[in-house]
């Protein structure tokens, strides 16, 4: 009894090692790539298994891929295509499919592609050349030899369109913005020959037209007639706003020539410095300026001194007859989220400096007008000035990299707010 029991087990252990053996010389015949398929029997029933099921998702992903791939032989035959290729083409998988490679190659690229499939044929080779389906198309390629499991070359092929179209676009500004710097540089050329000529050539006949004119009122005053006086005030007049002119001329020209060179300054010594030197035109009005300025602020000083100049003198000359100029100044920082009605960024942190007076105002609908050069809300009979002031203010911002806006109702009048963005 137990002797027929062991060989039972015996049998049964033969039978499972030879069954072991199969699956071994079957795994081995597999990765010899001997095998397409094999069955197996389960329940009295045989499974049929092929080698598809097993490389299915990388077909799958060869196929939707947003690539070219093909494999050539090394004759340059293509055995197999992606749809992407056959699209990139503008052909069909019948004409691409058996047609050799280098019928594909456009011209201008035969020879560096001879060169990089040679390189591939025993190892690797990448690099960018112009296929051909009409026109050129621009594509980046990487060759890989798939010796010893298969006589071919394996290649990837990306399309290089959009990022040529993108590289000629970004080519394009780049010789636009050398142009404009090549203008800018010599407009600023331009404008230091007319800051030379407008301080020396300019000057010198307006000095001799005043000199001359005054010396002919004071020596043959007696000899004139009331006309001929009334002509040399008007001469006198006329060549003194010309001077004004040219001076505010140079002033604003200078505003782009200087260098900027950015100094932590306390605007409160700017303001007591631009008081002192318009002491006499605050005196002659009683004009009251109040300053509420707090903090260190990166600027360029004298920009800035003539700046708030021109701000505190725009208040005074557009000041209300029958009252006091009161002319307040402001100036913290800030976030710009606490401007939302202003064109300023709300992440940016700025210093915010306001310029607040009681003069005659302006309609608001002229606010970004007073900035422009030689511009004029009044006649100049009534106020004097050469309409280049706000302009220079304007000037003196930017180069700032920062913004002013103006607010101002008519004989309410007028705030000036400047945004500096804190580095």
């Amino acid at each position: 009894m137990v002797e027929k029991a062991n060989l039972n087990y015996a049998t049964k252990i033969q039978e499972l090692e030879s069954r072991l053996e199969e699956a071994e010389q079957l795994i081995d015949t597999i990765k010899r790539g001997e095998v397409d398929a094999f069955a197996i029997s389960r329940n009295n029933k045989s499974e049929i298994y092929t080698l598809e099921t097993g490389d299915y998702a990388y077909r799958v992903l060869i196929e939707q891929f947003a690539e070219g791939a093909i494999n050539v032989t090394e004759e340059g035959l293509i055995v197999y295509t992606n749809e992407y290729f056959c699209k990139l083409l503008n052909l069909s998988y019948e004409k691409v499919i058996g047609s050799s490679i280098f019928e594909f190659i456009h011209v201008d690229s035969a020879q560096e592609f001879h060169r990089l499939f040679k390189e591939s044929l025993t190892g690797k080779s990448k690099g960018e050349i112009f296929l051909s389906d009409g026109v050129k198309i621009p594509v980046y390629i990487s060759l890989t030899s798939l010796q010893p499991k298969l006589a071919t070359v394996g290649i990837i092929i990306t399309d290089l369109t959009n990022k040529k179209k993108n590289e000629q676009i970004i080519l394009e500004y780049q010789k636009d913005l050398e142009s404009k710097n090549i203008e800018l540089i010599q407009r600023n050329a331009d404008l230091a020959s007319f800051a030379y000529i407008a301080s020396h050539d300019l000057q010198e006949p307006l000095r001799k037209i005043q000199t001359f004119s005054a010396r002919v009122l004071e020596k043959e005053y007696d000899n004139l007639s009331e006309k001929g006086k009334d002509h040399f005030r008007r001469m006198q007049v006329a060549a003194k706003r010309m001077q004004t002119l040219i001076e505010d001329l140079l002033v604003y020209s200078r505003t782009n020539l200087v260098d900027r060179k950015f100094v932590l300054t306390d605007l409160n010594e700017i303001i007591e410095d631009v008081k002192a030197d318009l002491k006499e035109e605050l005196t002659q009005k009683n004009a009251v300026i109040e300053t509420h300025v707090t903090g260190l602020v990166s600027i360029i000083p004298f920009q800035f001194r003539q700046l708030l100049s021109n701000l505190i003198n725009n208040s005074l000359k557009f000041s209300m007859p029958d009252q006091p100029p009161l002319i307040n100044i402001n100036g913290e920082f800030t976030h710009g989220i606490d401007f939302r009605g202003e064109v300023i960024s709300a992440e940016k942190i700025y210093y915010h400096i306001s310029v607040t007076d009681n003069g005659i105002g302006f309609e608001q609908q002229y606010s970004e007008k007073i900035f422009d050069l030689f511009q004029r809300l009044h006649g100049k009979h009534d106020y004097q000035g050469t309409g280049i002031g706000l302009a220079i203010v304007k000037k003196i911002v930017e180069n700032h990299n920062g913004i002013i806006t103006a607010e101002g109702a008519v004989n309410k009048g007028a705030t000036f707010n400047i945004y500096i963005p804190v580095q």
